[in-house]
């Protein structure tokens, strides 16, 4: 007799076990507890957790970024991979996004994910870039420190960018005493920002009206990054590349962008650097 699989939102329980799986699934030895335990404080995000025999087996998030979502941490066990466990968090996550009215959802996949996408609706648009740094480099003093007072401009520079509002993600990572962010100005107007991730060793997001304070911000940000880093771009933001291709950072892999349904009108041209693989 199969066991059912069972759906359920996300609790404390299971950030241990899902850990394991999340390093198995995707290869990976980052820090999953930091941002498991991030989804538990987030108010805007919904949590789907399989389980299988009464055991954490896969799972997927959906930020609501209101307009948007955008899925993140989508993983099953290797060993019990089709089996029925994705689809079953797919059709979760489609109806809860379906409920929410979203004008798009978004998602970066891997090329053997993409076929489980396409069966729930999504389509290629473009491509994200993974790409690690080689060497230590940066230089603190090219953009000043992010204080209290540039929430609202920040968060509305990156709306701006994005096309929908991702603050319940972005403020927690302004409250985090782990991270850095740095933010330019022009004329007295905040044109971009940057958050540099030690924990998760990333860049990201890097937002900005153009390459010469998004160039300021990307070296201000790493030198508060261990050496080895990574940051993930937009293929379609062709100065994101040439920046950081002229830092001698190197592609590691790509993934594919898939969307369902239409997006919001937007400055995408100014993501410089994603938040993560699961968060725009």
């Amino acid at each position: 007799m199969t066991s059912a699989i069972v759906v359920r939102p996300l609790c404390a329980a299971d950030i241990t076990v899902l850990v394991g799986v999340l390093a198995r699934a995707y290869q990976s030895q980052q820090n999953f507890s930091w941002r498991l335990n991030g989804y538990l404080q987030m108010r805007d995000v919904a949590t789907f957790v399989a389980e299988l025999d009464g055991e954490p087996v896969g799972m997927v998030v959906g930020n609501d970024y209101g307009s948007v979502g955008y899925i993140a941490q989508m993983a099953v066990e290797p060993n019990l991979r089709r089996r029925g466990i994705g689809t079953a968090l797919m059709h979760e996550l489609v109806a809860w996004a379906e409920r929410r009215g979203f004008a798009a959802l978004e998602l970066d996949a891997t090329p053997s994910g993409a076929p489980l996408y396409e069966r729930f609706g999504f389509s290629a648009e473009g491509e994200t870039h993974v790409y690690a740094s080689g060497a230590a480099g940066g230089d603190p003093h090219r953009a000043r420190r992010f204080a209290g007072a540039d929430s609202d401009a920040l968060l509305a520079l990156d709306r701006r960018a994005f096309g929908a509002d991702r603050g319940d993600v972005l403020r927690l990572l302004l409250d985090s005493p782990r991270v850095s962010v740095f933010v330019s100005e022009s004329k007295g107007t905040l044109d971009g920002y940057a958050i540099a991730q030690p924990v998760t060793e990333l860049i990201g997001p890097l937002v900005a009206a153009g390459p010469v304070p998004a160039a300021a911000l990307f070296d201000a940000a790493r030198e508060h990054l261990p050496v080895r880093h990574r940051v993930n771009i937009r293929s379609a933001t062709r100065e994101a590349t040439r920046l950081v291709v002229a830092r001698g950072y190197v592609f590691v892999r790509s993934l594919v962008h898939m969307i369902r349904g239409r997006l919001p009108r937007a400055s995408r041209e100014m993501l410089y650097a994603r938040i993560n693989l699961g968060q725009g």
